[in-house]
């Protein structure tokens, strides 16, 4: 508290409690956690905005009060409801944000208000002025009254908002409420606000544990008959609370008694709590005998907190739990049973707790329905778990069938489950529509459970290897709730649409394949940014995934309109490296850099990634593919030639690794062998070139493109005589009329020029020239045209 203003406050309380409400007499319309705190940021909002405009004078203050104050009754009335039905631990977080929500702006006020005081203050000592004339002055008294008001609502505030926190931080905001009641409260004062005070203290005393100074307020309040009986019930409950944390069960039992004896209260299970939890925690220090008269005692209790359901059951089953819920029931009963096999399931002791669930499951009592089927649930959990996982299956259909219970959700994953790892084992039941049925009306009936999305992941996993591509990306966008799962499902659409491409790409009109790639790139986008999110979460191998991305990346970029080879290169370069266990994805790295090598030139890589990948490159791509591969590099070498002739032969050199990893058989193999020759010729290797070309001419005596080639590198060796044979053996095998007559007569008439027989070169070409109006190759007929007006005129 700020000392500056300490002194005159008892002096505002005698002005008279002006403007403010008494919480414990004022009824307020309860509405969610969530509705309150959006309405007190509403009115911080407001408050923030009449700040900044300097129009926050004391009316205003006043004013902001008493809406907050409303809203402080509204958040004390809903907690209490929380209190008093047990759930205010399942509520805790919604609450906090409630009462941070109100206590913020309120607090502020109150702080304004004492740094106001304060300064007036100081400013009369400095001036050594009379400070009691202060005391009195207008300025003084409304910032007085302004910070009571908020002072009181606080103390509530502080209170409510104190049993929501913890550690530290929860013994701070108790010791604010404690000394804020107090300076409520006068020696020898009676009346509402001395009452509410006395009690506020007393209360916020006993959760600091200090159960003495707990004990002398509360008692005030809950022996004073003038006190409303609403008050001291209050009180009575809080004492009750207090016999429980000192351990003194005799106290707790008769304070629970004579608070349950009271008709209509509306907290009977909190009492019932109380009372059984004081008389368990006796039996654990007790001897046998006294031990078991407690338990006895409990008993009755717990099975009424159990029949009130909800929350109540839950903490009804801990407390059993805490001393071994077989000690509390008869296992002769059907009850009894029950109540033995929830003690087991407590401790996840399946193994035991099964055979006493299929006792109980049996039993005919229409009175135990409930109960029975919520036992076939975790006789069927315990099923699954012992690896049976058709019973379980057969059991929750049964369960799902006949009921609708509050944890069908858990059991309609649980049929998930048991499907799932039936199909592990079976591909026929991988295959069954009994599996997709199971995931499909889980996430149909139960979209929001918890576990919702493992099961739309999984049935995106199965559509997709049923190769229901669009179906399957639709269930991978309905992932949500897990980032691991998030990211894997990302990945898992991204695949869907990349198979959708390579089926359909040639039946695709421009603008789905436009539609189709963008969505591929959005794909892309999402995955990177979910990986980035689980970077460093163990449960998820990113190195296989991002693996695949990076391959699909460079897909991508070369399905553009114009792609750019360096990006695509840049996104498999040392791909071996930085994924060393992709083994199987390295014959498409290799692939996509050597289509990238070819584009940029960088003939000499291409060929170190076909020596190296070669046989893989043909096991998955096929002959044709790597044929097509092998002719690009022969075409960007000839396009190149002219700039650089020795990049022609890089290129060449290439095409003729790709060639070597074909197979051939048949008409293929001589065809093989003829592209090998003449790729062997074009790159400088005479000799391997001379061996292909002579062993399809004995294969096939008219093979012209042999014959060809044994001609061009007779010339090369200048083997004068023998490229004559050769080029004359066209000219006998070839048909008269067609282009190799052609090209052979110019061929013969150049070697024999070369040998100094011009006049036999002439003596053909004059032969030729009745046939010259057939030639339709230009080039040639150039060429012929020449070697005539050059030797034969």
């Amino acid at each position: 508290m700020r000392t500056g203003w300490a002194a005159p406050w008892n002096g505002w309380l005698r002005a008279g409690f002006v403007g403010v409400y008494l919480l414990l007499a004022l009824p307020a319309f309860a509405e969610s956690p969530a509705d309150i705190r959006s309405n007190a940021k509403q009115l911080a909002a407001d408050i923030a905005a009449k700040k900044s405009s300097n129009s926050f004078d004391v009316a205003a203050q006043k004013h902001a009060i008493e809406q907050l104050g409303h809203v402080s009754v509204q958040f004390i009335e809903v907690a209490d409801k929380a209190i008093s039905g047990g759930s205010d631990g399942r509520d805790r977080e919604s609450l906090l944000a409630a009462y941070q929500a109100v206590e913020e702006p309120l607090q502020a006020i109150y702080d304004q208000s004492g740094g106001g005081m304060d300064r007036m203050a100081r400013k009369i000592m400095d001036e050594d002025g009379d400070i009691d004339a202060l005391y009195e002055s207008v300025q003084y008294k409304e910032a007085q009254v302004v910070g009571a008001q908020a002072l009181y609502y606080l103390n509530w505030l502080h209170y409510y908002g104190g049993r929501l926190t913890e550690g530290a931080k929860r013994k701070e905001i108790f010791e604010k409420a404690q000394q804020g009641f107090s300076r409520f409260i006068e020696p020898g004062k009676r009346g509402d606000l001395q009452t509410e005070s006395i009690l506020g203290r007393g209360l916020s005393s006993l959760e600091l544990g200090d159960l003495d100074a707990a004990a002398q307020d509360l008692k005030v309040i809950a022996e004073d008959p003038q006190v409303p009986a609403e008050r001291r019930s209050k009180a009575r409950m809080a004492l009750l609370d207090k016999a429980v944390r000192a351990g003194n069960v005799d106290q707790t039992v008769k304070i629970a008694d004579g608070l349950l004896s009271q008709p209509g209260r509306g907290d009977e299970n909190l009492i019932r709590f109380f009372r059984a939890k004081a008389l368990l925690d006796a039996s654990k220090k007790a001897s046998a005998s006294e031990a078991n008269r407690y338990r006895q005692q409990a008993s009755p209790t717990l099975d009424q907190l159990r029949r009130a359901g909800g929350v109540w059951e839950e903490r009804a089953n801990a407390l059993a739990a805490s001393v071994g819920a077989e000690q509390l029931a008869d296992p002769n009963s059907p009850l009894g049973k029950w109540e033995i096999a929830k003690a087991f399931l407590q401790k996840n002791d399946y193994k035991s707790a099964v055979p006493v669930l299929e006792e109980f499951v049996k039993v005919k009592d229409p009175a135990l329905q409930k109960q029975q089927n919520e036992a076939s649930y975790y006789l069927a959990v315990g099923k699954f778990q012992a690896g049976d996982a058709q019973a379980a299956v057969t059991i929750v259909d049964a369960i799902l069938n006949d009921a609708k219970p509050t944890y069908a959700g858990d059991a309609a994953y649980l049929r998930f489950k048991a499907r799932e790892a039936l199909a592990a084992k079976s591909p026929e039941a991988a295959a069954s529509p009994a599996y997709e049925t199971a995931m499909r009306d889980y996430l149909t009936r139960f979209p929001t459970h918890k576990n919702a999305y493992e099961a739309a992941f999984r049935l995106g996993e199965w559509l997709h290897a049923q190769k229901r591509f669009p179906e399957a990306i639709d269930a991978y966008t309905k992932v949500q709730g897990d980032p691991v799962f998030e990211t894997r499902a990302a990945f898992g659409s991204l695949q869907s649409r990349y198979e959708i491409l390579q089926a359909d790409v040639a039946k695709l009109s421009a603008t789905d394949r436009t539609a189709l790639l963008a969505a591929i790139g959005k794909d892309l986008a999402t995955f990177e940014r979910r990986a980035a999110a689980v970077e460093s979460r163990k449960e998820l191998n990113l190195a296989p995934l991002r693996a695949k991305v990076a391959v699909m990346r460079a897909v991508y970029t070369n399905l553009q309109p114009n792609p750019d080879a360096q990006v695509v290169l840049d996104l498999v370069k040392d791909f071996e490296r930085r994924f060393p266990e992709s083994k199987d994805l390295y014959p498409q790295a290799a692939r996509l850099r050597i289509v990238a090598d070819q584009a940029l030139g960088k003939f000499t890589d291409a060929e170190a990634d076909v020596k190296t990948y070669g046989p893989a490159l043909v096991q998955n791509y096929g002959t044709a593919a790597i044929e097509e591969l092998a002719v690009g590099f022969v075409r960007e070498g000839a396009r190149r030639n002219a700039q650089d002739p020795n990049a022609n032969v890089q290129a060449q050199q290439v095409a003729l690794r790709l060639y070597e990893q074909l197979p051939g058989e048949g008409d293929a193999a001589t065809k093989k062998s003829l592209t090998l020759a003449r790729l062997y010729e074009n790159t400088g290797d005479v000799k391997r070139a001379n061996e292909l070309y002579t062993q399809a001419l004995t294969s096939k005596s008219d093979s012209f493109s042999a014959i060809r080639g044994l001609a061009r590198i007779a010339e090369k060796e200048q083997r004068w005589p023998d490229a004559l044979n050769l080029w004359q053996k066209l000219l006998k095998d070839s048909r008269a009329g067609d282009a190799p007559w052609y090209e052979a007569h110019y061929n013969v008439a150049r070697v024999m020029v070369q040998m100094n027989q011009k006049a036999e070169a002439c003596k053909l070409l004059d032969q030729l020239k009745p046939a010259m109006p057939g030639l339709s190759d230009v080039d040639l007929r150039g060429k012929l045209d020449q070697i005539y007006q050059s030797n034969c005129k």
